[in-house]
Protein backbone atom coordinates (compact mmCIF):
# COMPACT_ATOMS: atom_id res chain seq x y z
CA UNK A 1 0.00 0.00 0.00
CA UNK A 2 1.42 3.75 -0.64
CA UNK A 3 1.61 5.46 2.19
CA UNK A 4 0.38 8.68 2.69
CA UNK A 5 2.90 12.23 2.38
CA UNK A 6 4.09 12.47 5.81
CA UNK A 7 3.92 16.07 7.91
CA UNK A 8 6.56 16.42 10.77
CA UNK A 9 5.64 18.44 13.79
CA UNK A 10 7.98 20.56 14.98
CA UNK A 11 10.88 22.66 13.66
CA UNK A 12 13.72 22.31 16.87
CA UNK A 13 16.66 20.17 17.18
CA UNK A 14 14.76 16.58 17.58
CA UNK A 15 12.54 17.60 14.45
CA UNK A 16 16.16 18.21 12.93
CA UNK A 17 17.22 14.78 13.93
CA UNK A 18 14.51 13.31 13.04
CA UNK A 19 14.48 14.39 9.52
CA UNK A 20 17.99 13.58 8.91
CA UNK A 21 17.04 9.80 9.70
CA UNK A 22 13.75 9.78 7.70
CA UNK A 23 16.33 11.07 4.39
CA UNK A 24 18.60 8.07 5.66
CA UNK A 25 15.20 5.92 5.48
CA UNK A 26 13.84 7.72 1.67
CA UNK A 27 10.89 8.93 3.49
CA UNK A 28 10.20 12.08 1.93
CA UNK A 29 9.11 15.06 4.27
CA UNK A 30 5.89 17.56 2.53
CA UNK A 31 5.62 19.92 5.53
CA UNK A 32 6.06 20.40 8.54
CA UNK A 33 3.83 21.94 11.14
CA UNK A 34 3.95 24.06 14.43
CA UNK A 35 1.63 25.39 16.38
CA UNK A 36 -0.02 28.75 15.57
CA UNK A 37 1.65 30.84 18.18
CA UNK A 38 5.39 29.42 17.30
CA UNK A 39 4.69 30.02 13.29
CA UNK A 40 7.76 32.03 12.94
CA UNK A 41 9.07 31.77 9.16
CA UNK A 42 7.74 29.64 6.68
CA UNK A 43 10.77 27.21 5.79
CA UNK A 44 12.55 24.56 7.91
CA UNK A 45 14.88 22.21 5.83
CA UNK A 46 13.89 23.51 2.60
CA UNK A 47 10.75 22.60 3.53
CA UNK A 48 7.27 24.50 3.93
CA UNK A 49 6.01 25.17 7.33
CA UNK A 50 1.86 25.13 8.39
CA UNK A 51 0.33 26.17 11.44
CA UNK A 52 -1.76 23.56 13.14
CA UNK A 53 -4.93 25.03 12.27
CA UNK A 54 -3.71 25.38 8.85
CA UNK A 55 -3.36 21.98 8.85
CA UNK A 56 -6.51 21.06 10.34
CA UNK A 57 -8.53 22.84 7.62
CA UNK A 58 -6.46 21.79 4.69
CA UNK A 59 -4.40 19.06 5.13
CA UNK A 60 -6.73 16.11 6.33
CA UNK A 61 -6.35 12.48 7.63
CA UNK A 62 -7.46 10.70 4.98
CA UNK A 63 -4.59 12.42 2.94
CA UNK A 64 -1.69 12.63 5.35
CA UNK A 65 0.16 11.06 7.76
CA UNK A 66 1.86 12.99 10.18
CA UNK A 67 5.28 12.57 13.13
CA UNK A 68 5.44 14.20 16.77
CA UNK A 69 9.01 14.90 16.60
CA UNK A 70 9.70 17.05 19.94
CA UNK A 71 12.16 15.89 22.83
CA UNK A 72 10.98 14.96 26.18
CA UNK A 73 9.69 18.35 27.96
CA UNK A 74 8.46 17.94 31.40
CA UNK A 75 9.32 14.56 31.01
CA UNK A 76 7.78 13.61 27.92
CA UNK A 77 4.47 15.39 28.78
CA UNK A 78 4.33 17.49 25.95
CA UNK A 79 4.98 15.56 23.32
CA UNK A 80 2.55 13.05 25.27
CA UNK A 81 -0.53 15.80 24.94
CA UNK A 82 0.26 16.56 21.08
CA UNK A 83 0.10 12.63 20.05
CA UNK A 84 -3.07 12.42 21.90
CA UNK A 85 -4.54 15.58 19.84
CA UNK A 86 -3.52 14.52 16.86
CA UNK A 87 -4.28 11.20 17.03
CA UNK A 88 -7.90 12.14 18.15
CA UNK A 89 -8.04 14.70 14.82
CA UNK A 90 -7.78 11.13 13.04
CA UNK A 91 -3.85 11.04 11.72
CA UNK A 92 -1.78 8.26 11.98
CA UNK A 93 1.54 8.71 13.70
CA UNK A 94 4.51 7.28 11.75
CA UNK A 95 7.32 5.18 13.11
CA UNK A 96 10.94 5.91 12.81
CA UNK A 97 12.69 3.04 13.05
CA UNK A 98 16.07 3.18 10.81
CA UNK A 99 17.97 0.08 11.46
CA UNK A 100 15.31 -3.17 11.31
CA UNK A 101 18.30 -5.61 11.19
CA UNK A 102 18.47 -4.45 15.13
CA UNK A 103 14.65 -4.63 15.26
CA UNK A 104 13.57 -8.52 16.13
CA UNK A 105 10.42 -8.56 18.11
CA UNK A 106 7.37 -9.71 16.03
CA UNK A 107 5.61 -7.91 18.63
CA UNK A 108 3.24 -4.88 17.22
CA UNK A 109 4.76 -1.53 18.31
CA UNK A 110 2.75 1.71 19.22
CA UNK A 111 2.56 4.84 16.73
CA UNK A 112 5.24 7.60 16.53
CA UNK A 113 7.53 5.25 18.17
CA UNK A 114 11.24 6.10 17.48
CA UNK A 115 13.73 3.28 17.56
CA UNK A 116 17.20 4.95 16.57
CA UNK A 117 20.07 2.15 16.03
CA UNK A 118 18.83 0.26 19.07
CA UNK A 119 18.82 -3.33 19.60
CA UNK A 120 15.24 -4.77 19.88
CA UNK A 121 15.13 -8.00 21.11
CA UNK A 122 12.47 -10.62 20.38
CA UNK A 123 9.00 -10.82 22.13
CA UNK A 124 9.24 -7.06 23.36
CA UNK A 125 6.71 -4.59 23.38
CA UNK A 126 6.91 -1.05 22.49
CA UNK A 127 4.12 1.44 23.20
CA UNK A 128 2.90 4.81 21.54
CA UNK A 129 4.94 7.84 21.60
CA UNK A 130 8.21 6.19 22.71
CA UNK A 131 11.44 7.47 21.82
CA UNK A 132 14.46 5.07 21.91
CA UNK A 133 17.54 6.56 21.32
CA UNK A 134 21.24 4.76 19.20
CA UNK A 135 23.00 2.34 21.32
CA UNK A 136 20.18 1.01 23.67
CA UNK A 137 18.82 -2.69 24.32
CA UNK A 138 15.44 -3.53 25.02
CA UNK A 139 15.84 -6.91 26.33
CA UNK A 140 13.55 -10.09 25.30
CA UNK A 141 10.02 -9.93 26.48
CA UNK A 142 9.86 -6.72 28.18
CA UNK A 143 7.25 -4.30 27.83
CA UNK A 144 8.16 -0.85 27.45
CA UNK A 145 4.21 1.54 27.99
CA UNK A 146 3.49 4.69 26.08
CA UNK A 147 5.36 8.08 25.95
CA UNK A 148 8.87 7.15 27.53
CA UNK A 149 11.84 8.20 26.78
CA UNK A 150 14.68 6.18 26.77
CA UNK A 151 18.41 7.69 26.37
CA UNK A 152 21.40 6.08 24.21
CA UNK A 153 23.11 3.12 25.74
CA UNK A 154 20.36 2.33 28.06
CA UNK A 155 19.94 -1.60 28.97
CA UNK A 156 16.81 -2.59 29.98
CA UNK A 157 16.64 -6.51 30.46
CA UNK A 158 14.76 -9.56 29.68
CA UNK A 159 11.15 -9.74 31.12
CA UNK A 160 11.13 -6.35 32.32
CA UNK A 161 7.86 -4.08 32.85
CA UNK A 162 8.15 0.08 31.75
CA UNK A 163 5.10 1.75 32.71
CA UNK A 164 4.13 4.86 31.23
CA UNK A 165 5.79 8.54 30.98
CA UNK A 166 9.14 7.13 32.46
CA UNK A 167 12.35 8.65 31.38
CA UNK A 168 15.67 7.22 31.28
CA UNK A 169 19.12 8.67 31.37
CA UNK A 170 21.92 7.83 29.40
CA UNK A 171 23.50 4.53 30.15
CA UNK A 172 21.10 3.80 32.63
CA UNK A 173 21.26 -0.11 33.45
CA UNK A 174 18.06 -2.32 34.36
CA UNK A 175 18.30 -5.90 35.32
CA UNK A 176 16.42 -8.67 34.28
CA UNK A 177 12.10 -8.99 36.17
CA UNK A 178 11.94 -5.68 36.87
CA UNK A 179 9.18 -3.58 37.07
CA UNK A 180 8.88 0.28 36.47
CA UNK A 181 6.34 2.12 37.30
CA UNK A 182 4.71 5.13 35.88
CA UNK A 183 6.84 8.47 35.46
CA UNK A 184 9.83 7.78 36.73
CA UNK A 185 12.94 9.72 36.42
CA UNK A 186 15.71 7.04 35.81
CA UNK A 187 19.46 9.08 35.78
CA UNK A 188 22.29 8.89 33.98
CA UNK A 189 23.96 5.64 34.53
CA UNK A 190 21.79 4.39 37.44
CA UNK A 191 22.19 1.00 37.65
CA UNK A 192 18.23 -1.06 38.95
CA UNK A 193 18.05 -4.34 40.21
CA UNK A 194 14.40 -4.08 42.19
CA UNK A 195 11.07 -2.60 41.67
CA UNK A 196 10.84 0.99 40.99
CA UNK A 197 7.18 2.81 42.36
CA UNK A 198 5.89 5.54 40.38
CA UNK A 199 6.80 8.92 40.57
CA UNK A 200 10.50 7.75 41.81
CA UNK A 201 13.56 9.55 40.99
CA UNK A 202 17.07 7.51 40.77
CA UNK A 203 19.95 9.16 40.32
CA UNK A 204 23.49 7.62 40.47
CA UNK A 205 25.97 10.65 41.73
CA UNK A 206 28.66 12.19 39.72
CA UNK A 207 32.02 10.54 39.81
CA UNK A 208 34.14 12.20 42.71
CA UNK A 209 36.70 15.16 41.43
CA UNK A 210 40.26 14.45 42.64
CA UNK A 211 41.90 17.60 43.99
CA UNK A 212 44.99 16.82 41.53
CA UNK A 213 45.06 18.62 38.77
CA UNK A 214 45.57 16.95 35.42
CA UNK A 215 49.71 16.94 35.55
CA UNK A 216 49.87 15.88 39.12
CA UNK A 217 47.77 13.39 38.31
CA UNK A 218 49.46 11.87 35.44
CA UNK A 219 53.23 12.04 37.77
CA UNK A 220 51.46 10.31 40.51
CA UNK A 221 50.15 7.48 38.08
CA UNK A 222 52.53 7.15 35.87
CA UNK A 223 50.74 7.35 33.22
CA UNK A 224 52.01 6.46 29.46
Amino acid sequence: MKKKPLIVFGTGQQSDIISFYLKKMSRKIELYCVDDNHLKGNSFNKKGIISTTTLLKKYKPKDYNMHIAISYSELNSIRSKKYSFFKKKGYFLENVVNNFKLFNTSKKIGENVVVLDSHIQPYSKIGNNTFIWSGSIIGHHTNIGDNCWISSGVAIGGNCKVKNSSFFGMNATVGHFVDIGESCFIGSSAHITKKVKSNSVVINPDSKKLSFDVKKFLEIKKFK
